[in-house]
C-alpha cells in the first residue's frame, strides 16, 4: 500500500503546484483563472495530507523516511512537470539540484527503516 499512497500523494501535490502556476497567470483575486488555480490548488493540496498521514502509518518505524519519500517525490515530480508544461528553461545547476534531491532520496532509503521512539 505504501507505493499506492506515495503515487496518490505525489500526484495530488504535483496537481496543486500546476494549479497554482496556472492561476498565477490571472490577475490576483479578479480573474476566474486566478480563482480556479487558488481554489483547486488548495483543495487538492490540503486533501493530500490524508495520504501523507497514511504514508506515516505505513512506515511507522521511521517518520523521517516517510517524510523524505513523500516530500522529495512531490518536489521532483513538480519540478519536471512544471518545466515541461510551462517551458521553463532550467540551468544545468538547477537540473543538477533536481538530480541531487532524487539521489539523496535514494540514499536515505538505503539505511533501512530504523525506529522512532
Amino acid at each position: 500500500m505504501l507505493a499506492a499512497y506515495l503515487v496518490i500523494f505525489w500526484a495530488m501535490q504535483i496537481f496543486a503546484n500546476v494549479a497554482f502556476k496556472y492561476g498565477s497567470h490571472g490577475e490576483a483575486g479578479r480573474s476566474r483563472r486566478w480563482l480556479l488555480g487558488f481554489i483547486s490548488g488548495n483543495v487538492v493540496g490540503a486533501s493530500s495530507i490524508y495520504f501523507m498521514m497514511k504514508i506515516f502509518e505505513t512506515v511507522p518505524g521511521n517518520c523521517n523516511l516517510a517524510a523524505v519519500l513523500a516530500g522529495s517525490g512531490g518536489f521532483v515530480g513538480s519540478q519536471l512537470l512544471l518545466a515541461w508544461l510551462f517551458r521553463s528553461r532550467l540551468t544545468f545547476v538547477q537540473w543538477a539540484g533536481i538530480a541531487l534531491v532524487a539521489a539523496g532520496t535514494a540514499v536515505a532509503t538505503l539505511g533501512g527503516t530504523g525506529t522512532t521512539p
